[in-house]
């Protein structure tokens, strides 16, 4: 992640921890460089230590931006939407799941930059919201819900059901799981009807994987 520039405003002692993990490219909150296309500044807000007109002046930037919360209420009493490259989550949260969501975070903006990805033989399109195969000429349509799961899974190391409904239903950490499995059989009897293949996306031992 030697592109990846993070500014974390509102808790010191969080930027002593990324240190002490031997996080590199982690900013002053101040220091305003100036990026090329390759480097990516992500912005972690410890939003309830800041104001309420400075949380909402950093949402209003063309950045990555994940907000930590004691309670999703927060969203909710001050009025905040977050937006397609903006994750809410709840503290404390383990460090090792900030990490996966910030990969999934960046793996978002970079598709978003590119407009579309290759995963396997399938390319992705993210303006259009679609799925299209090499040697299928037909341009399947995704749901918002649908391209996210397809672009987390892109990690290759399995991710399970609990961490896909925070990172991808962002806040609503309290989703039930019959909603994540509705949208999974539903992506899977896309895939399968048009593109003939069953195992787009596979679970072993509680993870679930994009099928190499």
């Amino acid at each position: 992640m030697n592109n990846i520039h993070l500014s974390i405003l509102g808790s010191k002692q969080f930027s002593n921890i990324l240190n002490e993990l031997e996080f590199s490219n982690i900013l002053n909150p101040s220091y305003q460089p100036n990026y090329s296309d390759k480097e990516i500044l992500v912005k972690i807000i410890f939003a309830e230590n800041l104001k309420i007109k400075e949380v909402k002046d950093s949402l209003l930037k063309n950045h990555p931006i994940i907000l930590f919360v004691s309670s999703k209420d927060y969203f909710k009493k001050n009025r905040l939407k977050l937006l397609n490259f903006h994750v809410g989550l709840e503290i404390p949260i383990e460090i090792l799941s900030f990490k996966e969501i910030l990969n999934i975070l960046i793996t978002k903006y970079n598709f978003f930059k590119k407009s579309a990805i290759i995963i396997r033989d399938y390319k992705i399109d993210y303006n259009e919201r679609s799925i299209t195969h090499n040697k299928v000429k037909i341009k399947v349509k995704l749901t918002e819900k649908e391209l996210e799961l397809i672009l987390a899974l892109k990690n290759k190391n399995g991710l399970n059901k609990s961490f896909l409904l925070k990172s991808i239903w962002k806040y609503n950490s309290d989703l039930d799981t019959h909603a994540f499995e509705t949208h999974l059989h539903r992506l899977r009897k896309k895939i399968k009807k048009h593109f003939q293949d069953k195992n787009f996306i596979i679970e072993k031992n509680s993870l679930y994987y994009l099928t190499n």
